[in-house]
């Protein structure tokens, strides 16, 4: 039986159209599966014009996906993640070919790379290459209209990936094109599937445009919808023949992208693209950690592994300007914990030092004798882990634990031992091989985040709202700080002299609650 509220009958008013609607979708299609010559369909489609139209087709529609892809990609990046004049106008100038009629479009590519257009005649100069009439132009025509498809769905899904996941392997030394290759592509790679298909149907059924551009030249520039509109001339059953092919083509591609249609946004199962797994598992609630750790440390090795080399220690000093101007000094293998309400700035002092926000800007970052203040953020050696882990969905929780040394260089082979190595230490070797979004909330909890992986950072930073029931200050464990009061805290460590420090809870005074000023000692009370 279906559960769930009784829906009740549906309005005349509003069934009956709807009734019309799909009738008036469907019944062209049945009329072209009616009209099909079955009989002779192998022989028809089997011809040698309707063999050589359905080959030229799949080459310029294959070129066309390849540069809408070179092209659309980064594009579709910028518009989702970089704000700048005239962003709005570039928008809409990506989605007018969506919306122009197809021979204008084809008027419009004859204006720019015509033999007379604004570019054609250097083309043809400098390069030596014609565009109208070839099949290179069946490639440009079916490109310009076809690539609008591609951006919007792209931007769709990057739109609703959180950035969170690219700023953490950012700060673990990543490059921003690793960053790109490594994090953001795996985790809309459902997104970029979607769009491509989309794309690439659209370039395969272009008609108005190419032969507006391009011609009707058999094979050259002929493809199927051309071969279409010529055989509707001479051979209506041919023709008819020949569009079943292209509704089979276009129904597959829909059935493929099933579920995947704009605004996916990235997310994999258990909405894995998306972090949701992740997110979930962290808000199923403490007092479950006890019991994980328990049955995770049974897994554990019999022979402890080697600790990992001390970094070099170096002191702190720097400053950030925002709203306020703050100031701060710390001696090696400080630990400073910065308390207060929310909205008091304690993240934004945090992404100040990383370099991740415009609202504050550090004037200077001292680590040692290096001022890291004027540099790019995955060159400042400072990691943080932000409020929910960004365990990065799309690796196993061995390759989150490596992602830092692999960020740095070190050879995939060493880095996964390197990782390995930690996870037995804290007692989670068993569990290396997990997604994070099969982790347990409490294993996720323990979870030794990939902040702090990169060899020797200079200052490591995590930004939490630890519960109750997390360990008691000094007590070694794999979470990085451990208070025990339930507040919203923002921590940075200076070049922790031992791997995974544990940092002592400070007593939170009333002029001590906020993220404006703070200092390696307890102000007074």
């Amino acid at each position: 039986m279906r559960s769930g509220p009784r829906q009740g009958r549906t309005p005349l008013a509003l069934g009956l159209p709807a009734v019309l609607a799909v009738a008036f979708l469907f019944l062209p299609l049945l009329g072209i599966l009616a009209r099909t010559p079955w009989a002779t369909l192998p022989s028809r489609l089997g011809s040698h014009e309707v063999t050589e139209a359905l080959g030229l087709s799949l080459l310029v529609s294959g070129w066309a996906l390849l540069l809408a892809l070179l092209l659309g990609v980064p594009l579709a990046w910028v518009l989702a993640r970089r704000d700048f004049p005239g962003k709005a106008l570039v928008r809409s100038l990506v989605m007018l070919p969506m919306v122009l009629p197809p021979t204008v479009a084809g008027v419009a590519l004859l204006q720019a790379f015509g033999r007379r257009g604004v570019l054609g005649p250097w083309l043809e100069s400098w390069c030596g290459v014609t565009l109208p009439f070839s099949t290179a132009g069946a490639v440009v025509a079916s490109a310009f209209v076809s690539m609008p498809f591609l951006v919007i769905s792209l931007e769709g899904a990057l739109a609703g990936l959180h950035p969170r996941y690219e700023e953490t392997a950012t700060t673990l030394g990543a490059t921003p094109l690793r960053v790109f290759r490594t994090v953001t592509l795996p985790m809309i790679a459902p997104g970029l599937l979607a769009g491509a298909a989309l794309s690439w149907a659209r370039a395969l059924g272009e008609f108005g445009a190419t032969i507006t551009f391009a011609g009707n030249l058999p094979g050259t520039t002929q493809t199927l919808p051309l071969q279409v509109y010529l055989l509707l001339q001479d051979d209506p059953e041919g023709a008819t023949a020949v569009s079943l092919l292209l509704l089979a083509i276009a129904t597959a591609v829909l059935l493929a992208l099933r579920g995947r249609w704009l605004g996916s946004g990235g997310r994999g199962r258990d909405g894995e693209g998306s972090g949701e797994g992740v997110k979930r598992d962290l808000r199923q609630g403490s007092g479950f950690s006890t019991r994980v750790t328990g049955a995770v440390n049974h897994a554990a090795p019999e022979d402890p592994p080697r600790p990992a080399p001390d970094p070099t220690p170096y002191p702190l000093r720097t400053t950030v300007e925002g709203s306020t101007t703050t100031r701060i000094e710390a001696e090696p293998g400080t630990t400073i914990a910065v308390v207060g309400p929310n909205g008091a700035g304690k993240t934004t002092l945090l992404r100040a030092l990383l370099g991740l926000t415009d609202r504050a800007s550090a004037q200077e970052i001292l680590l040692g004798g290096t001022d890291a203040a004027h540099t790019p953020p995955h060159t400042r050696r400072i990691s943080w882990v932000p409020q929910d882990g960004a365990l990065f969905p799309h690796l196993s929780a061995l390759a989150n634990t490596a992602y830092g040394l692999r960020a740095q260089g070190v050879p995939r082979a060493e880095a996964h031992r390197e990782a390995r190595r930690w996870l037995d230490r804290l007692g989670v070797g068993g569990l290396a091989l997990r997604r994070p979004g099969s982790l347990s909330g409490g294993q996720a909890s323990v979870w030794p985040w990939p902040a702090p992986s990169p060899p020797a950072p200079g200052c490591c930073s995590w930004t939490s709202r630890w519960p109750r029931s997390t360990s008691r200050p000094g007590r070694t464990s794999g979470t990085p700080c451990a208070p025990t009061s339930r507040t919203s805290r923002a921590s940075a460590c200076s070049s922790p002299t031992t791997p995974w420090r544990p940092c002592r809870s400070p007593t939170a005074s009333s002029s001590w609650r906020t993220a404006a000023r703070c200092s390696t000692r307890r102000p007074p009370s």
